[in-house]
């Protein structure tokens, strides 16, 4: 295992909306993101100025598999993002990052809350967008009836 380069590098699974935003955001607080996914089309949403600085860099391939990881520089990586709409892909990938090549920071998105409790007992931070936009529903809800 090669010395992490850079407390600033991330890998990103899947450039779906939330992970182009997610890219996107971390580029502004200093990180250079890979970015990992397996339709070309979908790096139509990493902003140009940011691939073309180097900023962002686009990957074709697939974050659970290991070749592809290792293009990616995620041996490097201070954390692995899995951003892709399936919770199987997302905990696979989130646990070669974790084991496998010891990235520090690992965060999942799965949507199934019986495997999320599982991966947040695996040192994964597992994370619900259905459980996000529900618990933000629920508190503008109960401040717009005080």
């Amino acid at each position: 295992m090669t010395e992490r380069l850079s407390e600033q590098h991330t890998v990103i699974m899947g450039c779906g909306a939330i992970g182009a935003a997610v890219a996107t955001s971390l580029t502004s607080h200093g990180h250079v993101v890979h970015v990992l996914d397996s339709n070309t089309e979908s790096f139509d949403r990493l902003p140009a100025g940011e691939m073309e600085g180097g900023r962002v860099v686009p990957i074709l391939g697939d974050g659970a598999v290991q070749r592809d990881l290792i293009r990616a520089q995620i041996q490097d990586a201070a954390v692995f993002i899995a951003l892709t709409n399936e919770d199987s892909r997302n905990a696979l990938a989130a646990q070669i990052a974790k084991r496998i090549f010891k990235v520090p920071v690992v965060i999942c998105r799965i949507e199934d809350p019986i495997k999320q409790r599982m991966y947040l007992s695996l040192d994964i931070t597992a994370i619900s967008a259905s459980s996000l936009v529900t618990d933000m529903i629920l508190d503008a809800a109960s401040n717009g009836t005080s």
